[in-house]
């Protein structure tokens, strides 16, 4: 019998129990596909992806991160990145040193590049002693409108078209590992209060071939912040995500874009609970030819710690509490 651990890392928050929640296995180098996917399926209360951490099959990386959610396999998830990285300085897998440390990490969309950012002489916006922020290099992102009817966007979200409309900005299909929707909506209370139908809004995906919806405003709760957004994706098995990396860099590339903003440095909240709403660093640097620079990021908590056992291709998520170190 193979014993591991298996955190739930809360990125984007400096407070455990919010934010976005991963479920980080480390030493998963033993693992099978099919076990790491039954790992996964077992994954509740609200942990919807995993990350399974093992050594890199390429000299230039410092480890191979394989992601899963309760249904498939994913070639990279941003939130799940930043839990990893964290985890991993907590464990002093990764030492700090003042100013940027670069750290490789191997993905299924390709090496993926994450610069952890700390300052000795601080305690920090988390329980890592100096660590002020964690942001990931984003893999390139195409985008086009959506060819989709408002109003069909608009009956499955339960909401008026003219939410939609009144924005004057256009509804866009963003892609990177899976295609999504970036929809923008006219006011944070109706995105706050939105309800929708899961099941038709999975099938609306299904028939668009779209998989998540990235549903914003620029009407936010904190000054701070330039956008308010929730994320949607039942076609993948994800009713919901709390915070959702790859999409809001895609979200800061769209309003550089369409002209929203000219900074190249925002912060997004998002999430369901106006009073727990997790934020999300963006960074987009111009380079020539349009090709930008983009990073996201933020901070991130540990807040439980369980044992895993493994038996043959059998998995148990053993209901024992480890203390947070």
């Amino acid at each position: 019998m193979k014993e591991l651990t298996i955190k739930c890392v809360d990125a984007f928050t400096n407070r455990s129990f919010s934010g976005n929640p991963a479920g980080i296995i480390m030493g998963a180098d033993s693992l099978s596909t099919e076990v790491m996917q039954d790992i996964a399926s077992q994954m509740y209360l609200n942990i919807i992806e995993c990350g399974f951490v093992m050594q890199s099959r390429e000299t230039d990386a410092s480890c191979r991160i394989r992601y899963f959610t309760p249904k498939r396999e994913m070639g990279c998830s941003g939130h799940v990145t930043i839990a990893a990285c964290y985890s991993m300085i907590e464990d002093w897998s990764i030492p700090l040193s003042d100013g940027a440390t670069e750290v490789i990490f191997e993905t299924g969309m390709g090496n993926v590049q994450v610069d952890i950012h700390a300052n000795s002489g601080r305690d920090g916006e988390t329980g890592v002693k100096g660590l002020e922020k964690i942001m990931m290099h984003q893999p390139v992102q195409h985008y086009r409108e959506a060819d989709i009817p408002v109003e069909e966007i608009a009956d499955v979200l339960g909401i008026d078209r003219s939410e939609i409309t009144m924005t004057g900005l256009p509804v866009v299909r963003a892609s990177a590992d899976v295609d999504w929707l970036i929809i923008p909506i006219e006011h944070k209370d109706t995105i706050a209060s939105l309800h929708p139908d899961l099941i038709k809004l999975g099938m609306f995906n299904r028939k668009y071939n779209t998989f998540t919806n990235h549903i914003f405003t620029l009407d936010t709760f904190s000054e701070e912040c330039i956008s308010y957004a929730r994320h949607f994706g039942p076609a993948m098995g994800l009713w919901e995500d709390p915070a959702t990396a790859m999409s809001s860099g895609g979200l800061g590339e769209y309003l550089m874009k369409y002209g929203v903003t000219k900074s190249g440095s925002m912060v997004m909240e998002q999430g369901s609970d106006p009073e727990r709403l997790a934020r999300i660093f963006v960074e987009i640097t111009e380079g020539k030819n349009g090709a930008n620079t983009v990073k996201i990021g933020g901070t991130a908590a540990t807040s439980i710690v369980r044992k895993l056992r493994i038996e043959g291709n059998v998995a148990e998520i053993v209901d024992e509490t480890v203390p947070v170190a």
